[in-house]
C-alpha cells in the first residue's frame, strides 16, 4: 500500500517538475530524479562552523546558511502548493549543487498527498519529525484531517536549527540556541518548532521572515518584531 501510494503522490511530482519519471509494475517501483552535484547540508554545515570564529557563524555565514534555507522553503511551497506533503526534510535530504550553491530537497520515499485517507503514521527522522505527527498518529488521525505542511515547516525551523548550532535539536523547540545567532533567527526556528497550531501557516511566511534576515545589512541587529 505505501508503495501504490508513493506511485499516485509521485504523478503529482512529475507534473511539478519535482522528478523526471517513475514506473510501478507487479514486480518493481522506480522513480528517476535529477542528479545533484555535491555535499548534504549537514558537511556543508559542518565546514561552514570550521571556518567561523568561536562561538558560531558570523554575519556572511549566517547568510549563507539561511540561503540554504530559503532555496528548501521556495522548494516546499512548490509542493504545497501541488497537493504534497515530503515528510523527510531534514539536513541528510538536502543537497548543495557544487556548481550553483543551490540547497536542493531531495528523497521522495515518504512523500504523500495532503488529501490522503490513509492514516498518519510516524515515519520520518527523530528530531526533525514533529512529535505532534506522532501523537496524532498513535491516535489514528487520517492524512487529510490535519495540514500535513506544518510537518513539514517544524522540520524546516529544525534544519534551521542545526544549521546554526551544527547540531540536532534535541529537544524539540525546548532546544536551546548556545551558539551566536540573530534574536530574528531565534524567532523563526521558534515559531516554526512551537504547537501545530501556533506555527507558521505556509512556507511563504515563514520565506518572507528568512528573506527579511537575508536583506538586512547586520541579520545580528535585526529584532523579531521588525519581521514580516
Amino acid at each position: 500500500p505505501q508503495i501504490v501510494r508513493e506511485s499516485r503522490s509521485l504523478d503529482a511530482a512529475k507534473n511539478l517538475g519535482l522528478i523526471l519519471d517513475h514506473h510501478l509494475a507487479q514486480d518493481r517501483f522506480h522513480y528517476v530524479m535529477r542528479y545533484v552535484p555535491g555535499e548534504s547540508l549537514t558537511l556543508v554545515t559542518r565546514r561552514l562552523h570550521a571556518v567561523a570564529a568561536a562561538g558560531g557563524l558570523g554575519v556572511n555565514e549566517v547568510k549563507q546558511a539561511l540561503g540554504y534555507a530559503a532555496d528548501v522553503l521556495s522548494t516546499l511551497a512548490v509542493y504545497h502548493a501541488g497537493g504534497l506533503w515530503h515528510k523527510d526534510v531534514k539536513p541528510d535530504n538536502i543537497i548543495v549543487d557544487e556548481r550553483t550553491g543551490v540547497a536542493t530537497l531531495v528523497d521522495f520515499g515518504l512523500l504523500s498527498s495532503l488529501n490522503s485517507a490513509m492514516t498518519l503514521t510516524t515515519h520520518g527522522t527523530e528530531y526533525f519529525r514533529d512529535p505532534e505527527l506522532v501523537r496524532l498518529a498513535l491516535r489514528g488521525v487520517k492524512v487529510h484531517e490535519v495540514d500535513g505542511t506544518r510537518f513539514d515547516l517544524f522540520a524546516a525551523g529544525a534544519v534551521i536549527y542545526s544549521l546554526i548550532e551544527d547540531s540536532f535539536p534535541a529537544h524539540g523547540v525546548l532546544s536551546q540556541v548556545s551558539k551566536r545567532c540573530p534574536e530574528a533567527v531565534k524567532w523563526i526556528i521558534r515559531r516554526a518548532m512551537t504547537d501545530y497550531d501556533k506555527r507558521y501557516a505556509t512556507a511563504d511566511l515563514m520565506l518572507a521572515d528568512v528573506r527579511a534576515v537575508l536583506a538586512a545589512s547586520d541579520p545580528f541587529a535585526l529584532r523579531p518584531v521588525d519581521l514580516p
